[in-house]
């Protein structure tokens, strides 16, 4: 090492040869390289080797010896790496083929073009994908219904699979009795909202939607026209409106029966040339019907009675220049009028000593009519 010069205290002299004189050209360009040396050295970050670093920048090209114990790990780790793709891969999978599946049992067609989408936002788990599918609008107006009822703190459906039972349930009463229509093409959102109103709006029964369909039927499926005309001319219901209103919610079971049996009663009495008014027909019909269904079988003979003796006392009560109403007369063989029996009694009466026949109304009449 050179010995300390005061006029070179950094030793540069010696470095240069130990003479501290003016530089030669030559050595000005060493040191100016070797400066910039330093400075890239400083700001080399992410720039390459070490400009200062003696070590061969070219690529060795011999690969370094791996030993058997750093082999092995190597392959454990790469072992671990391939099995976590695999498991993705694989619960991605099953998480898409679950989603596809719910959609496809739920009916939400606008949602199956998005399932890898839903995956990727939704993660793997099926317990959060199926809770996400019931947050978003599509599943609120699929499943309106269910959730009408969930919001009202009604717990009778509890979850999807009761309510889509519940929709197959509503189909079929609607398919027996002929008027599927009314729902709307089967799987079409129209359907849905049809039985959604039934089961959250209205809060209907499948067996009490049944009951009030039957009725509609009755009057409108297996009845003479005179039926539908009778239930049009006291209610104002047409066939076309027959079904939305014996289901609608604000008509109770109870009163669409009595109506259903009064068209029956005024519409088979207009075919025997009885013209009863609305009020006297439900009375009727609740008579020989009560709660139950009254049908045809049941009320024409009855009817028939009837109209034998308003055409025999008819006739007198004509001469008479009297009247004597077909309400009259079905209350005095009913006996649920006391006036109305006396006047056709008397009117009999006096027909079978003018005429010298037989009234209709004997003793053995309707012997076997319940009385109220």
């Amino acid at each position: 090492m050179a010995p300390y010069n005061p006029n070179d205290p950094y030793g540069i002299g010696a470095y240069y040869g130990g003479d501290f004189s003016r530089a030669t050209p030559e050595q000005e360009a060493q040191m100016a390289a070797d400066q910039q040396k330093v400075i890239n050295y400083y700001n080399r970050v992410g720039q390459g080797p070490d400009p200062l670093s003696t070590t061969p920048t070219t690529t060795p090209t011999t690969t370094p010896t791996e030993t058997n114990a750093e082999r092995a790990q190597r392959l454990y780790y790469e072992g671990l790496e391939q099995d976590r793709i695999a498991s993705n891969k694989a619960n991605r999978e099953a998480a898409s083929s679950f989603l596809r599946g719910i959609l496809t049992q739920y009916g939400m067609g606008s949602l199956a073009g998005n399932v890898e989408g839903l995956v990727n936002d939704w993660g793997t788990n099926t317990e959060v994908i199926a809770e996400k599918l019931r947050q978003t609008d599509a599943y609120k107006t699929r499943f309106k219904g269910l959730t009408s009822l969930q919001q009202r703190g009604i717990a009778d459906v509890r979850n999807e699979a009761e309510y889509l039972d519940l929709e197959t349930n509503y189909r079929q009463v609607f398919r027996e009795a002929g008027v599927s229509s009314f729902l709307g093409q089967s799987g079409t959102q129209t359907e849905y909202d049809a039985i959604a109103k039934l089961v959250g709006d209205y809060s209907l029964s499948v067996n009490e939607v049944r009951d009030r369909v039957t009725d509609a039927q009755r009057i409108v499926a297996e009845t003479p026209q005179e039926v539908r005309d009778s239930f049009q001319r006291y209610y104002n219901i047409d066939p076309a409106t027959l079904t939305a209103y014996v289901l609608d919610p604000t008509s109770t079971a109870n009163e669409i029966n009595r109506r259903a049996n009064a068209a029956i009663i005024g519409g088979l009495g207009m075919q025997r040339g009885l013209e009863f008014g609305s009020g006297a027909a439900e009375r009727i019909g609740t008579f020989l019907g009560g709660d139950q269904n009254l049908t045809g079988t049941q009320a024409e003979p009855v009817l028939g009675e009837i109209a034998d003796v308003q055409r025999a006392t008819g006739r007198l009560a004509a001469l008479e220049k009297s009247t004597l109403s077909a309400e009259e007369t079905a209350f005095a063989q009913l006996d649920l009028n006391s006036e109305a029996k006396r006047k056709v009694k008397g009117l009999q009466s006096r027909e079978r000593a003018r005429f010298g026949g037989t009234g209709a109304f004997g003793s053995g009449a309707l012997g076997g009519t319940n009385k109220v």
